[in-house]
């Protein structure tokens, strides 16, 4: 088993450019790490998606998350930049 890690910018970028990659190495039995140097901040969410008064970055780092559990990530990890 190896160790692959998987850097991007923002979140989603995972699953848009390398989604089938991470979800294949990760049925293959290597662990997956994902990196995100930013939380989403400057995004532009549709009208009427985040809740009233929720931040975007928050709703991000949710998505992330639950992306990672679809893909079999093992870990994601922001760097704190911001967007």
């Amino acid at each position: 088993m190896t160790t692959l890690v998987s850097f991007h910018a923002h979140p989603d970028d995972e699953s848009i450019a390398t989604g089938g990659l991470l979800a294949l190495s990760a049925d293959d039995g290597h662990q997956v790490v994902l990196v995100l140097a930013t939380r989403g901040e400057q995004g532009e969410p549709q009208p009427g998606v985040l809740d009233e008064g929720e931040p975007l970055w928050q709703r991000r780092v949710q998505e992330t998350h639950r992306s990672a559990e679809v893909l079999g990530i093992h870990g994601v990890h922001f760097l704190g930049y911001e967007d």
